[in-house]
């Protein structure tokens, strides 16, 4: 059953989460590659980790790199005249990612060229702070907030005998500083050392 709830506005959720909240709340299994979060537990009034959704990632292109302005390659319609199709080859042209967390956005291309805007002072994204001295902090967080979702929301191999193990609802929050796999090889490692 759901309730009202009081604003979460501190949340930062994606349509991508739709997918996973209709399965949880149709208590059907959440179908591999789907690389949303549920949002059934925050819907109906449940507990959940609030820095499961600090922070939203977003990816933009088909690849390759960008087309200019000047640059007119073959489309399925003519440029002139009254068309519009924003899933083009123009459009969608490159490789663009970002990652958003508190008052900052962060954005990174193919080329290696970022961006980085305070998002309450400057919603219209006017002024780009990548390269400021004093913000070097943020923008490391940021960049170590994107290559956590480039790697969170990346293809798994196709099942077979192979059977990944998932995260409860797609939330990884939860498994954030318990030990590793890394860690335990280390260990590993340490102890064969240590009997020789």
């Amino acid at each position: 059953m759901l309730r009202v709830l009081p604003a979460l506005d501190d949340l930062l959720v994606s349509l991508a989460d739709v997918m996973p909240t209709l399965c949880e709340a149709l208590q059907v299994p959440m179908p591999d590659g789907v690389q949303g979060r549920s949002l059934w537990p925050i819907l109906s009034g449940e507990p959940y980790p609030p820095e499961e959704f600090r922070s939203v990632y977003a990816e933009h292109g088909f690849g390759g790199l960008h087309y200019t302005e000047t640059e007119k390659p073959e489309l399925h319609y003519p440029y002139e005249g009254p068309t519009f199709d924003e899933l083009n080859s123009v459009t969608q042209s490159g490789t663009l990612k970002m990652v958003r967390m508190g008052r900052w956005k962060l954005e990174y291309d193919m080329l290696g060229r970022g961006q980085l805007y305070d998002i309450e002072s400057d919603p219209a994204e006017l002024n780009d702070l990548y390269g400021e001295p004093a913000l070097l902090e943020v923008k490391t967080r940021l960049l170590e907030e994107l290559l956590k979702w480039t790697i969170r929301t990346e293809d798994g191999l196709p099942r077979g005998s192979y059977i990944p193990k998932k995260a409860e609802r797609n939330w990884y929050a939860e498994y954030q500083g318990r030990a590793g796999h890394r860690i335990q090889r280390k260990e590993k490692a340490g102890a064969a050392h240590d009997e020789s």
